[in-house]
């Protein structure tokens, strides 16, 4: 219950334009954006990923993934927001872009995945760029040593369903991370048949990608609520000796 009551807090402190909403309580939001395109590539990912959350961690998780549009009110209700795809997509408007900026400023947190489609990257970075249009760079490699990667999990390296990239990229806004990208297919890693196997193969198939990209997700969802926690002083002594240092 101390931890939820943690996380709840470090919600309203962190991001107070982003609430929750009524009947909603301090449970996990999974919402995902829909748009013209392919934006549903593995509808089944949400089970699984609700199944791990709940069963590895105590938070508590709406059992249902919300959908949303950028037009949609309930973007502004949902702190964590998945945005992935396959294939190009028409621009958003700009009205759009305006309230997809608002949400970040928020203090709303995107996970962009990619699923190593390099057509869907394309039309990402270009949306990104009209939401954040005086961001000389765009992304950037996120350090090892972020919250990210040991908010839960010490995670050993950056995996999914595809290796593309051994990194993360992320965009900063206010001393946080509020944007998370993803080239390595992790939400292509979740979906089971009705026999309980895995829908899909794993390139190029290492022994462990899989449980370090189940931790690697795991990690991601745990940092919306959490954010920089993990990254306080008085928790390096210990991470580090967990990693040998």
């Amino acid at each position: 219950m101390l931890r939820k009551i943690l996380a709840l807090t470090i919600i309203v402190i962190i991001l107070p334009p982003v609430y929750l909403r009524a009947g909603q309580g301090d449970e996990f939001v999974f919402a995902q954006l829909k748009f013209q395109g392919n934006w549903d590539p593995y509808p089944g990912a949400f089970e699984q990923m609700y199944y791990y959350l709940t069963n590895t961690t105590s938070i508590s998780m709406l059992p249902e993934r919300r959908v949303v549009e950028l037009n949609d009110k309930d973007l502004f209700y949902s702190p964590f927001l998945v945005f992935t795809g396959k294939g190009s997509y028409p621009e958003f408007s700009s009205d759009e872009l305006e309230s997809l900026r608002r949400y970040v400023e928020g203090g709303g947190i995107i996970f962009i995945d990619t699923c190593g489609c390099e057509a869907f990257e394309a039309s990402v970075n270009r949306t990104l760029s009209g939401v954040f249009p005086e961001e000389d760079n765009g992304f950037s490699k996120i350090p090892d040593d972020s919250a990210v990667f040991r908010a839960f999990y010490l995670v050993d390296y950056v995996a999914g369903r595809k290796m593309n990239a051994p990194y993360l990229e992320g965009m900063e806004r206010g001393g946080r991370i509020a944007v998370i990208k993803s080239k390595n297919d992790l939400v292509g890693i979740w979906p089971r048949d009705r026999l309980g196997n895995w829908e899909h193969e794993l390139t190029p198939g290492r022994p462990d990608q899989r449980k370090e990209a189940v931790k690697l997700m795991l990690n991601i969802m745990i940092y919306s609520v959490s954010g920089t926690y993990k990254a306080d002083p008085v928790h390096t002594p210990h991470i580090e000796e967990k990693l040998g240092r």
